[in-house]
């Protein structure tokens, strides 16, 4: 079964990369299991982004404008105790590029407004208690 079981996820990452949504759906009816494999990969990805989405505004409003990535990396390790290395943290970026959440510029990456968005609804719950 565990053979199985990795041969029917690998299949089903070529479906779901390809787009396919008919393809996708029979899969996920065929086999259920891999709804929850899917949304749990889906979330982590999700918080990543929105956590470097929270670092690169928290530094771009301390210094006024565009960030650069080590600053990103201070960020997140300071202001919330998370350690992802530069590769990480250049991949999750580019994401958040082409979800038009934040722009590369050439001193450094700033927020869109929808990641300004963001950024706010990730300080705002996480730091809710929080008082200066």
């Amino acid at each position: 079964m565990g053979k199985k079981k990795k041969q029917i996820r690998e299949d089903f990452d070529v479906i779901f990369r390809s787009g396919d949504e008919s393809r996708i759906k029979k899969m996920l009816a065929k086999y259920p299991w891999l709804l929850d494999e899917v949304s749990g990969k889906m979330d982590k990805t999700m918080l990543e982004q929105r956590e470097i989405i929270a670092a690169t505004g928290v530094m771009e409003d301390e210094f006024g404008g565009p960030v650069k990535i080590d600053d990103i990396i201070l960020s997140l390790n300071v202001d919330f105790n998370i350690r992802k290395t530069e590769d990480e943290v250049k991949r999750i970026l580019n994401e958040v590029e082409n979800l038009g959440l934040v722009k590369k510029e050439p001193s450094g990456w700033i927020l869109t407004s929808e990641g300004g968005q963001i950024c706010d609804e990730v300080l705002n719950r996480n730091f809710k208690d929080f008082e200066l």
